[in-house]
């Protein structure tokens, strides 16, 4: 699943000063139709609750197409993204998604629930970031310095660059 995928190289802190300095801006394109996305092509994903800071409704996924890594971008709640359909593909957005919700989801006293192979970040803001095990752990020194530099909330951009995600 990654071997087509050209991680950036250098060490954590470098790479990190250089996302940074440079501000990147990533192609997304539009996440029309959740239902064709392969789940094993799924490698992070970035949700937004309803009520986040930043980009409310957000759905961002990093996704390994055949030849290059591709940012998708929906909006469930000011957009025209079925958020149940993305919910089919990642089911542990279910107890993120405030429309369906018998207890208020996490932070607020709801469990996140994070499946095998997969790694769990909440941004703050109500703004949650999962990535798969094998993206994580190449990415773990870039992570820590974005993160010690107070830019949780650029976690999503900062490993789809990593993974070469234009």
């Amino acid at each position: 699943m990654l071997a087509h995928i050209s991680f950036r190289a250098g060490d954590g802190e470098s790479l990190a000063d250089e996302f940074i300095q440079k501000e990147q801006k990533l192609k997304k394109d539009q996440l029309l139709m959740p239902s064709v996305l392969a789940e094993d092509k799924i490698l992070a994903v970035h949700y937004a609750d309803a009520g986040a800071q930043g980009d409310p409704g957000t759905v961002e996924i990093l996704y390994s197409a055949p030849e290059s890594v591709r940012v998708l971008y929906g909006n469930y709640a000011f957009g025209d993204l079925d958020l149940d359909a993305v919910i089919q593909k990642l089911p542990m957005l279910k107890c993120l998604d405030t429309r369906s919700c018998s207890e208020y989801p996490y932070p607020f006293g709801g469990k996140v629930e994070i499946p095998e192979g997969w790694a769990y970040l909440y941004m703050g803001a109500l703004n949650h970031f999962f990535v798969r095990d094998e993206i994580c752990d190449k990415v773990t020194d870039f992570t820590k310095v974005i993160m010690q530099s107070g830019r949780s909330w650029q976690i999503f951009d900062a490993v789809a660059w990593f993974c070469g995600a234009e």
